[in-house]
């Protein structure tokens, strides 16, 4: 007999979506959990509100290019109006505190202003996702964690990559304990957005522990995040796991292998394993399912899936490995991220500054 009675019905979690813009998965998370692609819906959430900023400082470069960029994330498809024409969502607020009150958690999808929007769903208590990265810096990521805990709200943060399917059996498989070095890749595209989307995955196959981080092949294009950067690596460095000497591990950005996700790991025997991972965006509903259970557990339970220790280690790394492009591609100590920003103004070429 199992331990707990098994419920009727299940309450409908009402999810508010906060921010629509470039630097998240926001369009692909609403198609699926309002679930557009048949009759049944097995989540027991539904997007109920959505908002989005005026995106027009997210961009510099040419007027043609930041009038494309423009147009495409306010067109039918891209919008706060037309995302909730499309997926049947009844509320477009104009301020995103016009929400706090109607739903039960929120998708905080703009990290360059995650605190900000964050901050009044933590002080009702209300748990929130946090697109991956989490937030521009160390200091504002740890605000919003202070704010959670106080008001006992949970958070929880990363990129989809880590829940997808063939990842899963990788972590099960892995022998942590035994870990002599990695190569991995996945495709790539802007740093903030899609970095993660490697990292997330990394830092799930091989723990915490990163003590140094070194990226090489671009230049970190003056704080901006800029339409495609070139095939680059980011060197990673942990800390010596009992008389083992330090992980050394390379995460290609772009390069070796075209899939989304690809793992080669040594064992101290010199034993190896290894993984792909295919991403089909036209089967998204598939590609995010298990991510997005994820987040409805979160929701429903208002306990998060991982610790105040994860979600800061997973900035630190991400925020090193831009401190290094930007100062020569010297190795950076995950200890000396301090206030360091991440890039948040998208141009149209990696290695023109306008």
């Amino acid at each position: 007999m199992p331990e707990k009675s098994i419920p009727v019905s299940a309450r409908i979690i009402r999810v508010g979506v906060v921010g629509t813009g470039p630097f998240s998965f926001y369009g692909t998370f609403n198609h699926v959990i309002n679930n557009i692609f048949r009759d049944y819906n097995y989540f027991n959430m539904r997007i109920t509100h959505i908002w989005g900023d005026d995106y027009s400082k997210n961009y510099k470069g040419s007027p043609e290019y930041v009038k494309k960029m423009l147009g495409f994330w306010n067109d039918e498809d891209h919008s706060p109006q037309g995302l909730a024409k499309k997926c049947g969502i009844p509320n477009v607020c104009k301020d995103f505190h016009d929400m706090v009150e109607e739903v039960d958690a929120a998708l905080i999808m703009d990290f360059d202003r995650a605190y900000e929007l964050a901050e009044p769903f933590l002080k009702r208590g209300l748990p929130i996702f946090i697109c991956s990265p989490v937030a521009v810096s160390v200091p504002e990521c740890e605000k919003i964690l202070d704010l959670a805990e106080a008001n006992g709200a949970a958070v929880f943060t990363g990129s989809y990559s880590q829940s997808l399917f063939q990842n899963v059996l990788l972590y099960d498989r892995i022998k942590r304990d035994n870990l002599a070095a990695f190569f991995t890749s996945t495709s790539f595209s802007f740093y903030t957005c899609y970095a993660p989307d490697g990292l997330d995955p990394v830092y799930r196959l091989i723990g915490p522990g990163v003590r140094k981080v070194a990226l090489h092949g671009w230049n970190g294009s003056a704080g901006y995040d800029p339409t495609g950067i070139p095939v680059s690596r980011i060197n990673l460095e942990y800390e010596p796991r009992g008389n083992n000497p330090p992980i050394q591990g390379v995460l290609t950005l772009g390069g070796f292998k075209k899939t989304t996700e690809w793992f080669r790991v040594y064992y101290q025997d010199h034993s190896v394993i290894e993984s792909v991972t295919n991403t089909n965006w036209s089967k998204c509903e598939r590609t995010l399912r298990d991510f997005l259970l994820d987040i409805q557990e979160v929701f429903v339970t208002n306990k998060s899936l991982e610790t105040r220790s994860d979600i800061l280690n997973k900035l630190k790394v991400l925020i090193a490995a831009y401190k290094s492009a930007c100062e020569g591609n010297r190795p950076v100590l995950v200890s000396e991220v301090g206030d360091y920003r991440l890039p948040t103004t998208r141009i149209e070429k990696w290695d023109v500054i306008p």
